[in-house]
């Protein structure tokens, strides 16, 4: 785990002096590095300009952190993390459910609207 940390910033800065340049200067790539210039633009390209795609990747994000959250956790100096959250959603499970029912009228609202654009 330590040598992920010491590793990334290493990764980000090589990136960022020396593979970035080179893949602006590739033709098969300018046309997509003009059309996303900042962070933002760019991760919007990268999801075809989708939003059902865009919150898709969000809700991957969002399940990868919930798996991690025990070494984040322990890491952070509250190693009883889980257990709080467990206990959290024993206390009160329509919770989960209100969580769930949230995502999927998300999901439907953004299919809905790519359809609608496509009509």
């Amino acid at each position: 785990m330590i040598w992920a940390v010491l590793t990334l910033p290493g990764l980000i800065v090589a990136y960022f002096l020396f593979l970035r340049p080179v893949l602006h200067a590739i033709p098969a790539l300018k046309a997509f590095y003009d059309e996303a210039d900042g962070f933002w633009a760019k991760a919007w390209a990268i999801c075809g300009k989708s939003v059902t795609i865009a919150f898709s990747a969000f809700v991957q994000a969002v399940g990868w952190v919930l798996q991690w959250i025990d070494p984040i956790a322990s890491m952070l100096g509250d190693p009883d993390l889980k257990a709080q959250i467990t206990s959290t959603l024993q206390a009160n499970p329509q919770l989960l459910g209100y969580v769930l029912m949230g995502i999927s009228a998300i999901t439907i609202v953004a299919r809905l609207r790519s359809i609608a654009k496509a009509a």
